[in-house]
């Protein structure tokens, strides 16, 4: 089966960035914890725009992924940062290439 990776969309209310930053590490905690999950997550901040944030996170297959989004605590947890939010967005992709230069990757 291909990996799947769900990317987040997330556009925070002005002056709460850093309060939107630690509610998300909370929620990757619990999430990265997940049977299924690859067991890493990132967040990324728009440079152009500090109110826009991007998440990716990848997870073994669709089945896990959207069991996981069904579950009540996944709905609790978003509903929490939520919150915090003017938008949020989500989609899952699925891996179809991937290249590595493995020399740069010992060295990183």
């Amino acid at each position: 089966m291909a990996k799947i990776f769900t990317v987040y969309s997330w556009t925070v209310k002005r002056g709460h960035g850093q309060e939107f930053v630690e509610a998300w590490k909370g929620f990757a905690r619990w999430a990265i914890s997940q049977n299924g999950s690859s067991g890493s997550t990132r967040l990324f901040r728009d440079t152009d725009d500090p109110t826009h944030f991007m998440s990716v996170d990848s997870w073994q297959n669709l089945e896990l992924l959207e069991s996981i989004q069904k579950g009540v605590e996944y709905g609790r947890r978003i509903d929490d940062l939520r919150k915090l939010l003017y938008n949020f967005a989500s989609w899952p992709l699925e891996l179809e290439a991937e290249e590595r230069d493995s020399a740069r990757m010992s060295r990183d």
